[in-house]
């Protein structure tokens, strides 16, 4: 049988191609789209990291650690995003970036405990250092954006900023809402809860081409 492990990956990552081109032809290239395309970029990234890891059998440690960076800047990314649309960014909110950074320097020193454990169509599973640290560090991020797009949400008057809020704060709701459903009926999802993630992201994806291609008066 013919090798398609990764192919998915392949799939989301031509896709998500497409986005950043129509983005970087359409959008307008105010500062939060500029941080909408740079997300996507990193989800691209990832997708074809995977497949080339999974499908090409690129699965030393040094590709192994170029997935993991980019999905490592993915949240902090996504908050300073959400905080410069809200319009609550601050000078010390790079500060964000910090955590990323510590495993972004610690994780070359350890490159010896990467390893891909499983490589299937859809997904792949990795071991790494720090497991549980990491997941704290990834997941507060997420929480914070889901939270400070809410409040926007609701308190937000114009109409079509709402609108915008609104397609931002579903993109995270629908991408992570479902992965805490699948992590509790699918034992399954934990051990691969990175690739899996990425590629549920694909919705965040989409939902923040649909944000961007819009948010023309915003931010500028």
């Amino acid at each position: 049988m013919p090798n398609l492990d990764g192919t998915v990956s392949l799939l989301i990552a031509c896709v998500e191609f497409v986005f950043i081109i129509n983005l970087l032809i359409f959008a307008e290239k105010n500062p939060v789209n500029k941080l909408v395309i740079s997300l996507i970029a990193l989800l691209f990234s990832y997708q074809l990291i995977e497949f080339l890891i999974c499908f090409a059998g690129w699965k030393e440690q040094i590709f192994i650690y170029l997935a993991f960076l980019n999905i490592t800047l993915l949240p902090p990314l996504g908050l300073f995003t959400v905080l410069k649309f809200a319009e609550k960014q601050k000078k010390h909110h790079y500060l964000i970036f910090l955590p990323a950074l510590f495993f972004i320097i610690f994780y070359p020193f350890v490159l010896d405990q990467f390893a891909v454990t499983k490589c299937t169509v859809l997904y792949a599973s990795y071991h790494y250092p720090l497991g549980q640290l990491y997941a704290t560090f990834y997941y507060l991020p997420i929480i914070a954006s889901i939270i400070i797009l809410n409040k926007k949400w609701g308190a937000e008057s114009d109409h079509p900023k709402k609108v915008l809020t609104r397609t931002f704060f579903f993109g995270y709701i629908f991408t992570f809402i479902p992965a805490m459903i699948f992590a509790i009926f699918f034992p399954d999802f934990v051990t691969a809860v990175e690739s899996l993630l990425c590629k549920l992201a694909f919705v965040l994806a989409t939902f923040l081409t649909f944000f961007a291609l819009k948010n023309k008066t915003i931010s500028k």
